[in-house]
């Protein structure tokens, strides 16, 4: 099974603990799948960012170099994604626009080849992330692509909703979204350059997190 990251984007180099945490997990550097972020072509920017973002910014520097970069996107069939993706050594969720990687990982019929893949690692930043737990929430004010704010379902590589870039100071955000989904599935929520490391269902946090259940927020 594989391990999972979930984090917020990083505009810079990776935490220094999840460095070394990705030393010890990923053995194996035969190739990393990472899947785009932006659904369809995004007019304002050109796919393969996704791709050489995380190389160069993130993994390049961290001294993890695989043999083979492919980026998961719909320029490709559906079948060479899922193939990707089995075979992959890592996976890497982009970050975006959650709504439209969602859509994507649905019309391309992604989540089984994710769950059933040889990966020692599928990571998830920021939208990537979101879209790893069971339900996300989704707002429009973070130039989402929805009408109003709301819950949706993700991959369930995680029996939890995911939040980054958490801060007790957003009153809306915990108050119309983040406490009444508390009261149907855990949430994790992490500040800025914290992430989560999951391993057969034990949470390690690293950085500033805080448990969201039943309406209580805790900080762990």
């Amino acid at each position: 099974m594989s391990i999972h990251y979930y984090s917020g984007f990083f505009d810079t180099a990776l935490p220094v603990q999840m460095v070394e945490l990705l030393h010890g997990d990923v053995i194996e550097k035969k190739s990393i799948a990472v899947v785009a972020g932006y659904g369809k072509w995004h007019p304002n920017k050109d796919p393969r960012v996704d791709l050489n973002f995380a190389k160069d910014t993130w993994l390049d520097p961290a001294d993890i170099i695989f043999e083979e970069y492919h980026l998961v996107d719909y320029n490709m069939s559906k079948e060479r994604a899922n193939m990707l993706l089995r075979n992959a050594s890592m996976i890497l969720l982009q970050g975006g626009y959650t709504t439209l990687q969602k859509a994507f990982l649905a019309e391309y019929e992604l989540a089984v080849s994710i769950k059933e893949s040889t990966a020692a690692v599928v990571m998830g930043i920021s939208a990537g992330a979101k879209n790893m737990g069971t339900k996300f929430v989704c707002a429009k004010s973070n130039g989402n692509a929805v009408d109003k704010n709301g819950i949706y379902s993700g991959l369930g590589l995680g029996n939890f909703c995911y939040e980054p870039y958490f801060t007790l100071d957003n009153d809306e955000l915990i108050r119309e979204e983040l406490l009444p989904l508390s009261q149907k599935i855990d949430v994790y929520a992490t500040e800025s350059r914290s992430f989560l490391r999951v391993e057969d269902g034990k949470i390690l946090s690293c950085g500033d997190t805080y448990l969201i259940s039943q309406s209580e927020i805790h900080k762990i």
